[in-house]
């Protein structure tokens, strides 16, 4: 026997047509689950509503307060960890170039000029020589542009992530 529309029927609460009523009435003559069913709906119905404690509504939004100060707390100080995180094993990667422009800048810096020059030495034999990619490099680009289009594609990537952050975070609390 199915039991779903009258189960709905009966915890639904809403106005049964005259022929829904009479299947209602017919199904609960037969049927002691639904009786049972109809009954204790009766019985929740009857329960007059407990009103809250005193001062429920105060408590509750002192502590809602509360948690989301903690997790503001909590976010900000998992930032902060990550950023350190972060810087920390950049220094660690580029110690030995950080050490060399603390102890010579002179030769940091003509180390840097002579990558660069390398680089774009490279990029043009990969032009000449036919690659697709690098077909759309011009030989007037300077070889600075190819990192500050990576900085500002690291820097949207960052607003990104984010813009995600602030965007989603989900409403909590009543």
């Amino acid at each position: 026997m199915d039991h779903r529309p009258f189960e709905n029927w009966l915890l639904d609460n809403k106005p049964l047509s005259a022929n829904e009523q009479q299947q209602l009435n017919s199904h609960l003559r037969e049927c002691s689950s639904c009786v049972t069913l109809a009954e204790v709906d009766l019985a929740l119905k009857s329960v007059k509503m407990a009103a809250p404690a005193a001062g429920f509504t105060d408590r509750f939004q002192a502590r809602l307060a509360a948690r989301k100060q903690a997790l503001r707390r909590r976010n900000a100080w998992g930032f902060v960890l990550l950023t350190l995180c972060v810087l920390s094993f950049l220094v660690w990667i580029f110690w030995p170039v950080l050490a060399a422009g603390v102890h010579s800048p002179s030769n940091l810096l003509a180390s840097c000029l002579a990558l660069l020059s390398l680089l774009w030495t490279a990029l043009q034999a990969m032009f000449h020589a036919g690659l697709v990619f690098f077909k759309v490099i011009p030989d007037f680009v300077p070889i600075f542009v190819f990192p500050v289009l990576l900085v500002i594609a690291g820097g949207w990537g960052l607003l990104w992530v984010f813009s995600l952050m602030k965007f989603a975070k989900m409403q909590q609390g009543a």
